[in-house]
């Protein structure tokens, strides 16, 4: 009997001669003259192409192989790393059949044996993985090897790990306001379109026409023009009872708070992120395809131009029709997108979409199902869809305490004496670290609840407020110019009330102070404390530098500096006459930030992160005392 691998009844067969690391010669029937064909298995289970070189790889990589380009993420989503495999995946090849002589090999009475033969370049290859398996030439599907690419097969990607915190708080989000954790004496829409903030936020009570003439309307049936009394409707946030006034106008300059667009984002959010999956049917989404209504009255589209085919955009209504008669089936997130969509502006259509989304939301309340979905999705919500929710809420803040001044931050007023003397030339500049950059370095950093964040020119408290809520850490900013120094006590207060409104649970142990952080009589007591030092020193001169190593020398042990300048010289080499110099107890990387980042410039530029870390100091005494001895 004729097997496969040989002669069971145990006549010797004769050997084959193997091509390439694995192959096989086999004998065809005498009366099926079919050419014979030989495969060349590459080292990663495929077939491959033989080459002039007989495949053999150069310097350890194939001919074929290709480094995959690294991933980056785009300014304002919540995720920023970037992704680089240590090892680039193999390119899948088709296999190539080679044909044989053109004579057919006559058959024998007797089978083959096949012989192993290893190349020296399947040896190391072997080698490497212990020599516990081979890989089989006959095999119909080779098994795929495995490539490594730095972490586990169950690592997120950066920004789909979950945040693993209770993020929402509805315990805490009732009317004591003020110094609590409430919402009341927020500042409203209407007050910042007419210019006129009230109440705490300071700004002159006025009229209420300061601003009017930088808005216009944007729904055009009657009642929705800009008049004595205001067109608006109110939306019902998370927390109970909360509601805020928006008004529907859209401002001639793109520089200006626009109400519709923010309150089309808060509905985004809140039906992506606070509505349990049992009531998706009634709420729906509120989906991106749509242009957000945030373009002037010039950059929106005729209401009579058709839509492109396939569009999902609804055509517009003739403006003397009836309004458009309820349909049970639609959702209360299809009826807000085609309201507000560019082309059918439809005012009291989403109207009446705003009454529906209020009144399921009250249900919502009600019942307690959103506080029990909270409970729910409170930890295992991704940290990017976390920052990109803090992003919102702190924004909208920043536009009704913050945008306000915007003049005055670009332009500074003349300041005190004694600030005049404190800064010199481009210290007077001012720039803002944005939402993307401070993620990162929360991050990067590991920010948590347990640790302490310290920002020396924290300007407005953008990433002190961040910090607060999106890490949950205890921050603390110290400024020295006067205007971005009240604009960060207004935004604390503020920032403060948006959390309790959106059911946040942010840090509420946040100070900001006004001075100048090298004599400020709190500044040493925080730095003792802080896990992470955040230091835009983009413009501060060199004596400046100086002054806050020699701070920094107080600062524990594995503590981090980020800052935009480095504190340590490049190319830093420990020796006798400048080992008790700051440099010498830390460790620096330079990183990169990307495009937008900052408010200064629109491309990219460097970071430094210093951590401390005395045990390089430590080891050199070491070292040098065992010369001395010596």
């Amino acid at each position: 009997m004729l097997s496969f691998f040989g002669d069971q009844k145990g006549k010797p067969p004769p050997k084959t001669t193997i091509v390439s690391k694995v192959a096989v010669r086999k004998p065809l029937p005498k009366t099926g003259p079919s050419p014979v064909s030989t495969l060349n298995r590459s080292s990663n289970g495929l077939l491959a192409v033989p080459s002039s070189s007989n495949g053999v790889k150069k310097n350890g990589t194939s001919p074929s192989s290709k480094t995959p380009l690294s991933s980056t993420s785009k300014p304002g989503s919540s995720s920023s790393s970037t992704f680089t495999p240590k090892r680039p995946f193999p390119e899948r090849s088709s296999p190539t059949r080679i044909s044989s002589p053109s004579k057919p090999i006559k058959r024998k009475a007797s089978s083959n044996k096949i012989e192993r033969i290893q190349s020296e370049s399947e040896s190391s290859s072997s080698s490497d993985s212990g020599g516990s398996s081979e890989e089989d030439a006959l095999d119909p599907k080779p098994k795929r090897r495995r490539f490594r690419t730095g972490t586990s097969s169950t690592t997120p990607f950066p920004g789909e790990e979950e945040v693993g915190r209770n993020i929402f708080c509805l315990d805490k989000v009732d009317m004591r306001g003020e110094w609590g954790r409430g919402w009341v004496g927020f500042v409203g829409c209407e007050e910042v379109v007419r210019g006129s903030m009230r109440g705490w936020a300071g700004g002159n009570a006025g009229d209420g026409l300061k601003n009017l003439d930088k808005y216009q309307a944007y729904f055009p049936q009657p009642g929705f023009e800009k008049g004595d009394e205001l067109p608006s409707v109110e939306l019902l946030y998370p927390a109970v009872g909360c509601r805020e006034k928006f008004i529907l106008l859209t401002p001639i300059s793109h520089r200006e708070y626009n109400p519709i667009s923010e309150l089309r984002s808060a509905l985004r959010l809140i039906l992506e992120h606070y509505v349990p999956p049992s009531h998706q049917h009634i709420f729906g989404t509120l989906s991106d395809t749509f242009t957000e209504p945030t373009e002037t009255a010039s950059a929106i589209p005729s209401r009579l131009a058709s839509p492109h085919p396939g569009s999902l955009a609804t055509p517009p209504p003739d403006a003397g029709s009836s309004p458009t008669p309820f349909v049970p089936s639609e959702t209360i997130g299809d009826a807000l997108r085609k309201a507000l969509a560019p082309n059918r502006r439809d005012g009291p259509g989403f109207v009446r979409a705003m009454e529906r989304f209020n009144t399921a939301m009250e249900e919502l309340q009600t019942d307690g199902s959103l506080k029990e979905w909270l409970r729910t999705k409170g930890r295992g919500m991704k940290s990017r869809d976390w920052s990109i929710l803090v992003d919102a809420v702190h924004d909208q803040a920043y536009s009704r305490v913050v945008g306000p001044y915007s003049n005055e931050l670009e332009h500074h007023p003349k300041h005190p004496d004694e600030v005049a003397k404190a800064i010199m030339g481009k210290e007077d500049a001012y720039g803002e670290l944005r939402h993307n950059f401070m993620s990162q370095v929360i991050q990067q950093t590991n920010l948590t609840p347990d640790s302490v964040f310290v920002d020396l020119g924290s300007g407005v408290g953008n990433c002190v407020l961040q910090a607060a809520l999106q890490a949950g850490s205890r921050s603390y900013g110290f400024e020295l110019l006067p205007v971005p120094a009240r604009c960060a006590r207004l935004q604390v207060r503020e920032v403060q009330r948006r959390w309790a409104m959106w059911a946040l649970k942010g840090n509420v142990e946040v100070e900001v102070h006004e001075g100048d952080f090298r004599i400020h009589p709190v500044v040493a007591k925080r730095l003792c404390e802080a896990d992470v030092v955040l230091v835009n020193n983009e413009v501060f001169p060199s004596s400046l530098n100086i002054d806050l190593t020699n701070m920094f020398l107080d600062l524990k042990e594995g503590a981090t500096i980020v800052s935009l300048k480095p504190f340590v010289p490049e190319g830093f080499r420990m020796n006798e006459s400048n080992c008790d110099s700051f440099a010498a107890i830390v460790r620096s990387s330079q990183h990169i930030y990307y495009k937008d980042w900052v408010s200064w410039k629109g491309d990219s530029g460097r970071y430094y992160v210093q951590k401390i870390d005395r045990s390089m100091r430590a080891k050199f005494e070491e070292e040098m005392s065992g010369r001395r001895r010596r």
